[in-house]
């Protein structure tokens, strides 16, 4: 058996790893493992860019991790935390939305042959009053198709 620089070499034959992939995709409790997993790593002395690696997170990730375990103990890291803002895209206006792609924009009043997403966002302004990035626009725009 020949040694590299990663380590010994592991058998892992007999363990279906796509299917410990798919339950990781599809467990909600995710975020728990993976947190606690890192926290364990780091404390037995793997380095941080491992850790990253394998966990597929960022340091500052882990940084927020561990700044959470320090302030608020375990309890901190095991919250669920919010994510991002709740979209003003609604079911309706997505509805809407899609069906407004389907049309040329110059049925609409534009000049243009084609959506684009400063399109979309005038249109968002013009008729939903909503003032949303180009960004946003774009997202939107694939959200809809």
């Amino acid at each position: 058996m020949e040694f590299n620089k990663v380590g010994k070499p592991v058998d892992i034959s007999g363990i279906n790893v796509q299917e410990l992939e798919q339950w990781l995709n599809m467990n909600p409790t995710k975020m728990t493992v993976l947190k606690c997993q890192t926290i364990i790593a780091l404390s037995r002395g793997v380095g941080m860019n491992k850790v990253c690696e394998v966990v597929g997170v960022t340091r500052e990730t882990v940084r927020i991790w561990k700044g959470q375990l320090r302030m608020e103990g375990l309890g901190g890291i095991l919250k669920k935390g919010k994510v991002g803002k709740r979209s003003r895209l609604t079911p309706e206006k997505q509805s809407q939305l899609k069906a407004l792609l389907k049309k040329s924009p110059k049925k609409t009043g534009y000049a243009s042959k084609k959506w684009t997403g400063n399109l979309v966002k005038d249109y968002a302004l013009q008729y939903w009053e909503l003032s949303i990035s180009l960004r946003t626009a774009n997202l939107w725009m694939k959200l809809a198709q």
